[in-house]
């Protein structure tokens, strides 16, 4: 009896045990058959991914809405499941809207926590040394949401990274017309297709 009571003991004190990587971005959970998924892939796993291939910047496209819109929200239930379960943790003051909406929606976040994200509006092409209206700023690596976009021809966002090391970053997120996936840019890891290396595909 005494044996049993003690792996009872044993089993109760484990059963809360489980990997903590210390980002305040909940991991997604296993589906009920516990087949594990890519939203296992927490924010940090991809970060270390990132840092590793030298990048400043992660990016994730998450899907396109037919019509141009200001929510987030609703472009995000209209999409498929996502398979990063930890967009939709997201708070509602880590979602960007482009001025008037857009079509396509990305998660996005720094590497590094030192750094600083931020969105602007698109420049104006008559003023090229002027940035365009602060849409977003924050330091710390936090992942944002950001709905820009509103035809493939045109972006209307611009996403500068500030980096301590004083190396720059901006581009403007877009989709190619050649692969559906976001345009590569030197500096961006785009992990939209798949998860970190080392995860369950």
């Amino acid at each position: 009896m005494k044996l049993f009571a003690a792996l009872l003991a044993l089993t109760l004190s484990l059963a809360g045990c489980g990997p903590v990587d210390g980002d305040p971005i909940r991991s997604g959970a296993s589906t009920p058959d516990s087949v594990p998924r890519p939203d296992a892939v927490t924010v940090a796993q991809l970060r270390q991914q990132a840092e590793q291939n030298g990048s400043l910047a992660v990016v994730l496209y998450l899907g396109s809405v037919p019509e141009r819109t200001a929510d987030v929200d609703a472009a995000l239930d209209s999409l498929q499941e996502q398979p990063w379960q930890f967009v939709t943790d997201i708070p509602a003051d880590h979602r960007v809207t482009a001025p008037g909406g857009g079509r396509e929606l990305y998660c996005i976040f720094a590497v590094r926590r030192e750094d600083t994200l931020f969105v602007y509006e698109k420049q104006d092409p008559a003023y090229p040394a002027q940035l365009g209206k602060e849409l977003y700023g924050r330091q710390g690596g936090q992942p944002i949401l950001l709905l820009c976009n509103g035809s493939r021809e045109d972006t209307d966002t611009m996403v500068t990274v500030y980096c301590s090391t004083g190396r720059p970053l901006d581009w403007n997120p877009q989709l190619s017309a050649e692969t559906g996936r976001p345009v590569p840019v030197e500096g961006v890891d785009d992990f939209s297709q798949h998860p970190a290396p080392g995860a369950a595909p």
